[in-house]
């Protein structure tokens, strides 16, 4: 079988898949979190109790800003020494940089905030300008210890940096569907005690309207899909390094960048649920959206540009 044949054969697979789970999760959504999620949450409380579900809300985002902040550093090299013109775009990739950094840590402490109720806290001038500096010192770390390296492998770093980038630029794809679907969440329904505003993932959710008066959070109406796991799938990201160091084409590590990948998505996917954040099939969309996201810029710049980027 040709290799073309392999990946439409591979891709056909796939597809069935994601179908046939999407399909459980369309009839067993409720079921799954009423068993996973309902054990740790009681009554008057958003969050669950489980310290690793809160754990998980904290952390699981880290990989989409890591990898970002990483890139920004690589595109900011390579504009660097390539001087010219393109040295009109150093300085806003490296204030790209600082903000995945920053995110990187603001991300945790804001879901360490909601979870202990100060939330006022990131309001605190002290408290961004804090993040701002923790941004920049990642940066600088990076490009001090990593700049010279970066520019020693730049044939390999600069289609690894682009597919990164857009990659996890797609998260925006995710905020955009949030909104306009509405769904509630398990654990807002549970905080508000009625379940009977739960919508299959499909159809969109009019309770953000009907709940109008209570002046719940937003947060409550962002069910579908998971950002948390699409963040946490980024991790995929690791797939691309086989394809650029030759040292890591043997059959150990291209294994290990499926089997790493796939647990952490995995782990992230069924706490997100077991905290009554999400639903099956919203970790299912976010985490596949993702995958989705990363093998087809992995293909773009890595295999089908390619040879650009080796003159």
């Amino acid at each position: 079988m040709s290799n073309r044949n392999r990946q439409y054969v591979a891709a056909g697979i796939f597809v069935l898949i994601f179908g046939g789970l999407l399909a459980l999760a369309t009839v067993y959504d409720l079921p799954v979190s009423f068993l996973l999620a309902e054990p740790g949450l009681v009554p008057g409380r958003y969050f669950s109790t489980s310290f690793l579900c809160n754990l998980v809300e904290v952390a699981a985002m880290a990989p989409i800003w890591g990898f970002a902040t990483f890139a920004a550093c690589v595109l900011v090299v390579y504009l660097h020494h390539r001087g010219g013109a393109a040295r009109l775009l150093e300085l806003p990739f490296l204030g790209l940089s600082v903000f995945a950094g920053s995110s990187f840590l603001r991300d945790m402490m804001k879901y360490l905030f909601q979870i202990l109720g100060k939330e006022q806290v990131m309001k605190q001038l002290w408290f961004n300008v804090l993040m701002a500096a923790f941004g920049l010192l990642v940066t600088m770390l990076i490009l001090m210890f990593s700049g010279r390296w970066i520019q020693e492998h730049m044939r390999q770093m600069l289609p690894f940096a682009l597919a990164v980038i857009c990659s996890c630029c797609c998260f925006l794809f995710v905020e955009l569907i949030k909104n306009p679907m509405g769904r509630m969440r398990f654990r807002a329904m549970h905080f508000v005690g009625d379940f009977s505003y739960y919508t299959p993932w499909y159809q969109v959710s009019s309770a953000r309207e009907q709940l109008g008066s209570l002046g719940l959070d937003r947060d409550y109406f962002k069910s579908f899909p998971s950002g948390h796991t699409f963040s946490g799938s980024m991790a995929y990201l690791v797939l691309l390094l086989p394809d650029l160091f030759e040292n890591l084409q043997i059959r150990k590590w291209k294994v290990l960048s499926y089997v790493v990948p796939v647990c952490y998505t995995g782990f992230v996917a069924f706490f997100r649920i077991a905290a009554g954040a999400h639903f099956f099939s919203d970790v299912l969309v976010g985490g596949t959206m993702g995958f989705v996201a990363v093998q087809f810029f992995r293909w773009l710049f890595l295999h089908r540009l390619k040879g650009r980027f080796e003159r």
